[in-house]
């Protein structure tokens, strides 16, 4: 409980009994006491112009509702942790930043309230993504609110692919691969960049299963589901496909040996100064031109490079509302709904908005780009399932290719048993 509880002070009685503070009801101190206090986790980076944007809206929200926020900002590597050790101590904050596989397993933890009722009478609920409020809700309760959507785009060098010959970024896998030599020795940089571990590595590899036709766990139906790798040649055969794919770019030279144990700052950090020549990645890349505009002068945005189908990975960021005090709930919707007004979101990133009335800049790369609708109606969301058992044997199956050589088809097996063995814990394994 957030709220500040009233306390009955003498003043109130003599109030009570003879009337003293007639017409003092509206006093700053009553005010006060009334006031609710909004625990706020975000995972913005400090400085960026995302993190001012929220920041400020918080604020100016706070100030214009009596409300007192408690903003804190928390790295995406201790943001889940911090959260989960929250619930458990019953001490959870209002709303959080978080990422949507985490979904399954906060809802299956009790620690989201239900929003449903105040998303339908939502007036504008109509101009978000269907298939982003579909990901964040179960049986049509929906028990989070999307952040910002973030479809991965190929991000590139324009300079350096035209330095290495090329006009146009590769379209498959197989024009990607072929270009790694030719990058490398006619501009000293790699041609791809991954993340090798941390949270991107998952998403990253979604995005290549996507590509492939391939889906982490297949809805069966009846909210049972099931990885269905293994069960004949040809899905074994393509993801075998996806995990070769991962041997070739680093046999080819493609990527930087280092990546193979890197995470998404290195890969971030690494495109921005121009050493990898392309990389699968968000919008928020827009924000490394402020540190390195020379370096970032040419890059462009375009669709990502394919197996078998074009496909991508979309990566939904969430604003949690925890299962606390009604009133306190209730306090974190309207503030949620102040962020996603059209206003706000029009002023901050529009291109990576759930919202779809955002007036997109044809003129600007980034948000052109990212808000290509070719690009959104590629991108794909993870299964509303706990990814809590899931994300780290997928970095490990990655790690058995990338760091152990071990064969692609045993780490498609691998993981394909992990994901069901995830299934079973969850009794959720159509067997």
């Amino acid at each position: 409980m957030r709220v500040r509880k009233g306390i009955l002070s003498i003043l109130s009685v003599l109030f009570i009994s003879g009337g003293i503070l007639a017409g003092c009801g509206n006093s700053s101190e009553s005010k006060a006491e009334e006031q609710t206090k909004i625990v706020f986790w975000s995972g913005a980076t400090k400085g960026n112009k995302d993190q001012i944007h929220e920041e400020t809206l918080i604020k100016e929200y706070a100030e214009k509702n009596n409300l007192e926020v408690d903003y804190q900002l928390f790295n995406w590597d201790q943001l889940k942790d911090k959260i989960v050790t929250s619930v458990a101590a019953d001490d959870a904050p209002s709303i959080t930043w978080g990422l949507g596989e985490w979904y399954g397993e906060f809802r299956n933890m009790g620690a989201l309230a239900d929003l449903s009722t105040f998303w339908e009478a939502y007036e504008e609920n109509d101009n978000f993504y269907p298939n982003v409020i579909e990901a964040l809700s179960t049986d049509g309760k929906l028990q989070a609110f999307p952040n910002y959507i973030a479809p991965r785009a190929l991000v590139y060098h324009e300079e350096l692919l035209k330095q290495a010959g090329y006009e146009n970024a590769p379209t498959t896998w197989e024009e990607l691969l072929a270009m790694s030599k030719t990058v490398k020795e006619k501009t000293g940089q790699y041609t791809f960049g991954i993340a090798g571990t941390g949270d991107r590595a998952p998403q990253e590899l979604a995005s290549f299963l996507f590509q492939s036709e391939l889906t982490i766990a297949e809805d069966m139906g009846e909210g049972e589901y099931k990885n269905t790798w293994q069960d004949s040649k040809e899905n074994l055969k393509t993801a075998t496909e996806v995990f070769q794919f991962y041997k070739d770019l680093k046999d080819s030279g493609a990527i930087d040996p280092n990546s193979t144990v890197g995470g998404w700052e290195e890969l971030d950090t690494n495109f921005s100064l121009g050493k990898y020549a392309m990389v699968n990645n968000g919008s928020w890349m827009q924000n490394y031109e402020e540190n390195n505009p020379e370096e970032m002068a040419d890059a462009a945005v375009g669709l990502p490079a394919y197996n078998k189908k074009p496909a991508t990975f979309l990566e939904i960021n969430t604003y949690y509302v925890y299962n606390n005090d009604e009133k306190e709930v209730r306090e974190a919707e309207k503030l949620v709904e102040y962020l996603l007004s059209k206003e706000n979101q029009q002023a901050g990133r529009p291109e990576g908005s759930p919202r779809t009335d955002m007036e997109i800049d044809t003129k600007n790369k980034w948000a052109s780009g990212f808000g290509n609708p070719e690009l959104i109606a590629q991108a794909q969301p993870l299964p509303p399932i706990s990814m809590a058992e899931i994300t780290q044997p997928m970095q490990d199956a990655i790690a058995m290719v990338l760091q152990n050589d071990e064969d692609p088809e045993d780490a498609a097996i691998f993981l394909s048993d992990k994901i069901n063995e995830a299934l079973k814990n969850q009794e959720i394994l159509s067997e």
